[in-house]
């Protein structure tokens, strides 16, 4: 299948526009499945953040009936063990040079992807902390927005980070990742789980920095 490339201008938007309605042409939801996983396949593993990007548009600009559209192909997909998910080195498998040892990859999904990323060497460059707020925050809220889709992940999550043969996470990690999924459980704001997490990972200081400068961003751009 030949493989997309990003143009310096993409149109994350128009992007959403089209999976949304490629999914609502199709009833079966295996089928809407399958559109996701050759929209994934044909961006290759290097390219899985940009169907990220698109995910994390429908979360921030979709409405409601869009989010409902792909968070159920989502729950879908869950319950089936295809969520539609990119490569990234397995926890140790860098060498000094950061090439790839062995192959040693693992399948994470969009939640756990940019989790990773941002939380450990992954092979690819820095998550810098704001594309990490960003990215999480927009994705959350997308699969937030359907009690089961939240619920089915969570109970994902949980089983990832207690397999202790997986090797996708580091053990700072997978306890970070742990302290996140009890926040989102209980039902606290998209801020509190994200500082929730960060806070485990780096301690109160980053998170206040964080919320700090997302203030500071946000009287700007009033």
């Amino acid at each position: 299948m030949p493989q997309f490339h990003i143009s310096d201008n993409p149109d994350w938007n128009g992007a959403a526009k089209r999976l949304v309605s490629g999914c609502k042409m199709l009833e079966d939801l295996n089928q809407r499945i399958s559109l996701m996983e050759k929209v994934c396949d044909s961006l290759g593993d290097e390219l899985y953040p940009a169907f990220l990007k698109i995910l994390c548009n429908v979360g921030s600009n979709g409405d409601d009936d869009a989010k409902q559209l792909i968070t159920e192909t989502l729950v879908h997909a869950l319950l089936t063990g295809r969520l539609p998910s990119g490569r990234m080195s397995a926890w140790g498998a860098e060498n000094a040079c950061g090439n790839n040892l062995f192959g040693q990859t693992r399948s994470l999904g969009p939640i756990e992807y940019v989790f990773t990323w941002y939380a450990q060497p992954s092979g690819r460059s820095p998550l810098p902390i704001q594309g990490f707020h960003h990215a999480a925050s927009e994705l959350l809220d997308l699969f937030s927005s359907n009690q089961n889709a939240k619920y089915l992940y969570c109970t994902k999550l949980t089983a990832d980070i207690e397999d202790p043969l997986d090797g996708s996470l580091s053990r700072k990690s997978r306890y970070a990742i742990g302290r996140f999924v009890e926040a989102w459980e209980s039902d606290k704001s998209t801020d509190e789980v994200l500082n929730c997490f960060l806070d485990t990972l780096h301690g109160d200081s980053l998170s206040r920095l964080v919320n700090l400068q997302i203030q500071y961003n946000l009287t700007l751009n009033r």
